[in-house]
C-alpha cells in the first residue's frame, strides 16, 4: 500500500471552512485528510458540484460526504445528482459532536443524498441519536505525533490548564476551583469557535505541544457528554499526564486509573496528586506507559476504519454486514440473522440523565417538575434540540401554546434559515403544525402540513393525519401504513403509541389550549364505528404497494423555499434584534460602568462582577438544601446572583429572604409569590435593638418551621440593614452553622464584626476575599470537621 497508485480512490466532500477561523480548527480539517491518505489516494471537492460529473472526471471507488458541521462559518456543499453512480459505495460523515443542534441537518443530507452507512468521530454519537445506531461506525480522533510528541522539556509547569471553561464542562471546572489553589497552575485563554475570535496568547500546534511536554499534569474533560476529545491524546502523546474524569470510552481506549492516567474527580483528586508528586518514579512511570498506550494505538496511523469499511464492503455477501464492536477495534463481518450489531458506548452525560429525569416527570403528567429538569439540561447545552421540544410538549400540556410554538421554532430555525437543510427534522415539524392546532389556527396547521411532502415519520404522519380530519369536518381520512412507509429519522425519542393514544394525548393538549371543539372533533375518530371504518380503509391501503420516492418526483429545491420563508424572515429580525440589542447595551452598560448598577440582573454588567459571578457559581453547584439572605432586596446584585444561582442548582434548596419592609423587598416578594422555592420574611421594628431580637426570632422560626437543624448557605448583604442591626451573640450562634457564609459590604461595622469573628473561628477557611472591590466581600466556607483533600471546597479563582 506504500505506492499511491495501488491505493483506492476516495472523493471526498469537504466542507469550505472560513480561512479565518481559529487554527486549531483548521488543522482538524487538514488531519481529516492527512489520515485518509495514508490509506487513500484522495481527491477533496470543496465547492458545489455534480455528483456524477464528479465522478466521471475521478472514477473513485468510493466517496465521502462531510455532513452535520455545526459553525456557521463553514459552507456546506450543494452536490447534484448524488443518486447516479450508484455501483460506488458512499459514506457519510458527521464531523460534529454527538449532540449537535445540526443533527437533522446531517439526517437530511444523508437521506437526500442516499447515503445509508456513517461515519462519526465522536464515540457518543449513537446515544444521543439512537435511531441511526445500527449504520452508525465511529472515526475516532487520533494525534499526528510529528507534532504531539516528546521534545525533552525541563518539566517546569506543575499543572497546565487549557481549553474552555463554561458551563458546558462541570467537571474541568471544579477541578480547576481546587487545584489551582493547591498547586501553582498555569491557565491559558481558550481561542473560540468563531472566525477572527482567536485570542493572540491562545497556543496551538508546536507551541501548545511542547507546553504541554513542559508540563506534570494536565487535565482534561469530555465535555458534560464524557466524550472522548483530542486532548486525552495529546496530553499522554507529549509525555505528561493526563488526569481526566473517567467514562466507558476512555476504559475501551485503554486508558487505566494509575497506569496510564489518572481518573479523579473534585473528591479524591488533591490526594491523587499530593500521591504522586511524593512519588516521582510512579509518576514516571504513568506518563511513560500513557505515552505508549497512544503511540501504539491512538496516532493518525491507526485510524484505518473508512478504509476497513471499504475493504470489507468490497466482499460483502448479501447475507451479511459490517458491523464495529468497539470503536478503537477493528470492524468485521457478521450474518445478517445473527442478532449481532454495532456496539455504541452509554457514557450517560449529566445532560442526557438531566433529560430522562424531565421524561419520567413529562410522561407522569408532572409538567412543571419536567420543565425544571429540561431547563437545567439547557443551561448545560443552550443550542440542544431535545430539551426545547420536549419544553414544548410540557407549554402544550399545560396550555401555553405560544410558549411552545417559540419553543419548537427555534431548532427549525437553525437548521432551515442558517444550516440551509432540505428539510427540518419530522418529529419537530409534527409539532410545529400540533402547536398551530393548539393555537386554534387551522389555516396555519393545515399551510403547515402540506409542506415537506416527502418527510415521513409516524409522529408527523399522525400530525397531518389530525389536521385533514379537522380540514375535512371530522372526516377520517385513511392513515398510511407506518410501516411500509420509508420514514426518515430523527433526533426524538418520544413513547410507542397506538393512534388511540397518540388522539387522547393530543386532545388533553388541545383542551389545555381552550380548543375544546377541536378536541371534540378528534376525539368522535375514537369510536368503535370510526375506528372499524378507519381498519377497513388502513387494510385496503396495506394491501397496495407503497410508491417509492423517486428523485425528481417534486421540485423540492422549490418546495423548501416556500417553507422556510418564515424562517428566515425570522432569522433576520433576530439578528437585527440582536444588533440593535448589543449597540445599546453597549451604550448602557458604559453608562453601568460610570455610574454604577442599575440595569436588571439579566441585563445588567453585574452579572460579570467578580464577587456576584462567585455567589451565583457558589450557589449554582454546591450541594445546598437551605440557603438564607438576610437583607434581601430586589436589584441588589448579591440577591440576584444568590437566587439566580439557586434557581439553577439541582438539589433544588428552598431560600429563606428576610429584610425590612421597603419597597425593594416588597417587590422580591411580588416577584417570587408563585415560587414555592424562595420564601420571605419582613421585618418591621424600627430600633436596631428591636431588629436583631426580631431577626433572631425570625431565623429560629424559619429553621423550627421547616424542620432545619442547619443552614447550608448565609448570605448577609448589611447595605440593606447596617444602621438596623447589632451585634449579637445569639444571631452569630444561628448563623455560624452555615456550611457557606458570603459577607456583602464588609468594610460598614456589622459585616466587619461577622467578618472578624468567622476569621477567628478555626471551623471556617476563607476561600474568597476582595476588601477593595465596592465596599468589600469575603466567602467563608466551614472547613471543622471534614478532610479538605475530600471535600468540595469553594475557590474563587
Amino acid at each position: 500500500m506504500d505506492n499511491m497508485h495501488t491505493r483506492p480512490k476516495l472523493v471526498f466532500f469537504q466542507y469550505k471552512y472560513n480561512e479565518h477561523l481559529p487554527e486549531f480548527m483548521l488543522t482538524h480539517k487538514r488531519e481529516h485528510v492527512m489520515c485518509l491518505s495514508q490509506f487513500f489516494d484522495v481527491t477533496v471537492i470543496e465547492e458545489d458540484s455534480d455528483y456524477q460529473q464528479t465522478c466521471e472526471k475521478y472514477e473513485p471507488d468510493l466517496t465521502l460526504f462531510e455532513s452535520g458541521v455545526d459553525n456557521v462559518a463553514c459552507q456546506r456543499l450543494e452536490i447534484k445528482n448524488t443518486r447516479a453512480c450508484p455501483e460506488i459505495p458512499k459514506l457519510g460523515f458527521h464531523h460534529a459532536d454527538g449532540f449537535s443542534n445540526a443533527r437533522a441537518g446531517f439526517l437530511s443530507d444523508m437521506d437526500h443524498w442516499g447515503i445509508e452507512a456513517f461515519f462519526a468521530i465522536s464515540t457518543t454519537a449513537a446515544e444521543h441519536t439512537r435511531e441511526i445506531a445500527d449504520n452508525l461506525f465511529v472515526w475516532p480522533i487520533f494525534v499526528d505525533t510529528e507534532i504531539y510528541r516528546d521534545y525533552g522539556a525541563w518539566k517546569c509547569i506543575p499543572i497546565l490548564f487549557t481549553g474552555n471553561r463554561n458551563a458546558f464542562y462541570p467537571w474541568r471546572k471544579q477541578i480547576i476551583k481546587c487545584v489551582s489553589q493547591c498547586y501553582p497552575s498555569l491557565i491559558c485563554p481558550h481561542p473560540g469557535y468563531s472566525p477572527r475570535s482567536a485570542i493572540a496568547q491562545a497556543m496551538v500546534g508546536e507551541q501548545y505541544a511542547r507546553t504541554i511536554n513542559a508540563s506534570w499534569f494536565v487535565p482534561a474533560c469530555g465535555t458534560v457528554a464524557k466524550e472522548v476529545v483530542r486532548k486525552h491524546f495529546e496530553i499522554p502523546a507529549c509525555k505528561a499526564c493526563l488526569i481526566t474524569e473517567k467514562s466507558p470510552a476512555l476504559e475501551a481506549a485503554g486508558f487505566v486509573d494509575m497506569k496510564n492516567c489518572v481518573f479523579a474527580d473534585e473528591h479524591d483528586v488533591l490526594d491523587k496528586l499530593a500521591y504522586l508528586f511524593q512519588n516521582p518514579d510512579e509518576l514516571n512511570d504513568i506518563i511513560s506507559a500513557g505515552q505508549q498506550l497512544v503511540q501504539s494505538r491512538h496516532t493518525i496511523k491507526h485510524r484505518d476504519q473508512i478504509f476497513q469499511w471499504f475493504s470489507l464492503h468490497k466482499k460483502l455477501k448479501t447475507n451479511q454486514k459490517i458491523v464495529q464492536l468497539n470503536p478503537f477495534e477493528p470492524l468485521t463481518v457478521v450474518e445478517k440473522s445473527s442478532g449481532i450489531g454495532n456496539s455504541h458506548f452509554i457514557s450517560n452525560g449529566l445532560h442526557l440523565a438531566l433529560l430522562r429525569q424531565g421524561d419520567e416527570k413529562l410522561w407522569g403528567g408532572k409538567y412543571e417538575e419536567a420543565e425544571g429538569f429540561y431547563l437545567r439540561c439547557i443551561n448545560y447545552m443552550r443550542w440542544m434540540p431535545e430539551p426545547k421540544l420536549r419544553l414544548a410538549l410540557c407549554n402544550l400540556y399545560k396550555g401555553n401554546a405560544k410558549i411552545a410554538l417559540s419553543c419548537i421554532s427555534e431548532p427549525i430555525q437553525f437548521i432551515l434559515a442558517q444550516y440551509k437543510a432540505m428539510d427540518p427534522d419530522p418529529v419537530e415539524w409534527a409539532y410545529f403544525i400540533i402547536s398551530f392546532l393548539c393555537l386554534g389556527e387551522l389555516d396555519a396547521a393545515i399551510k403547515h402540513a402540506s409542506q415537506f411532502p416527502w418527510l415521513r415519520h409516524p409522529e408527523l404522519d399522525r400530525a397531518r393525519w389530525a389536521t385533514n380530519v379537522l380540514k375535512n369536518r371530522g372526516i377520517a381520512a385513511p392513515l398510511l401504513n407506518e410501516d411500509k412507509l420509508k420514514r426518515r429519522c430523527s433526533m426524538h425519542q418520544l413513547p410507542s403509541r397506538s393512534l388511540k393514544e397518540w388522539i387522547e394525548q393530543l386532545c388533553i393538549m388541545l383542551k389545555a389550549c381552550g380548543q375544546c371543539d377541536i378536541a371534540e372533533t378528534l376525539t368522535k375518530c375514537l369510536s368503535p364505528e370510526a375506528a372499524a371504518i378507519q381498519e377497513r380503509q388502513g387494510n385496503a391501503l396495506a394491501n397496495r404497494e407503497t410508491p417509492v420516492r423517486q428523485e425528481g418526483d417534486l421540485d423540492e429545491k422549490w418546495v423548501r423555499k416556500d417553507a422556510v420563508v418564515v424562517f428566515k424572515r425570522g432569522l433576520f429580525y433576530r439578528k437585527l434584534g440582536l444588533i440593535l440589542k448589543h449597540r445599546v447595551a453597549d451604550v448602557l452598560h458604559r453608562l453601568e460602568r460610570k455610574f454604577g448598577y442599575f440595569l436588571p440582573y439579566y441585563l445588567s454588567e453585574m452579572r460579570n462582577d467578580e464577587f456576584f459571578e462567585a455567589i451565583q457559581d457558589l450557589t449554582r453547584e454546591e450541594e445546598i438544601k437551605t440557603a438564607l439572605v438576610i437583607g434581601a432586596a430586589i436589584g441588589e446584585g448579591s440577591t440576584e446572583a444568590f437566587l439566580a444561582g439557586v434557581l439553577e442548582n439541582q438539589s433544588r434548596p428552598s431560600v429563606f429572604c428576610i429584610s425590612d419592609s421597603r419597597r425593594r423587598f416588597v417587590n422580591l416578594k411580588k416577584t417570587f409569590a408563585n415560587n414555592p422555592v424562595v420564601k420571605c420574611y419582613g421585618l418591621s421594628s424600627c430600633s436596631p435593638e428591636n431588629l436583631t431580637e426580631e431577626l433572631e426570632k425570625t431565623v429560629k422560626k424559619i429553621k423550627e418551621d421547616n424542620h432545619i437543624t442547619f443552614i447550608d448557605a448565609v448570605l448577609i448583604d448589611s447595605s440593606r440593614v447596617k444602621h438596623q442591626l447589632t451585634v449579637s451573640a445569639e444571631l452569630n450562634k444561628e448563623l455560624h452553622g452555615a456550611r457557606f457564609v458570603l459577607l456583602d459590604d464588609i468594610n460598614s461595622f456589622y459585616n466587619y464584626e461577622n467578618h472578624n469573628g468567622l476569621l477567628r473561628d478555626p471551623n471556617y477557611v476563607l476561600v474568597a476575599h476582595n476588601p477593595g472591590l465596592r465596599n468589600g466581600y469575603a466567602i467563608f466556607k466551614k472547613d471543622g470537621y471534614v478532610d479538605r483533600g475530600k471535600e468540595r471546597l469553594f475557590y474563587r479563582n
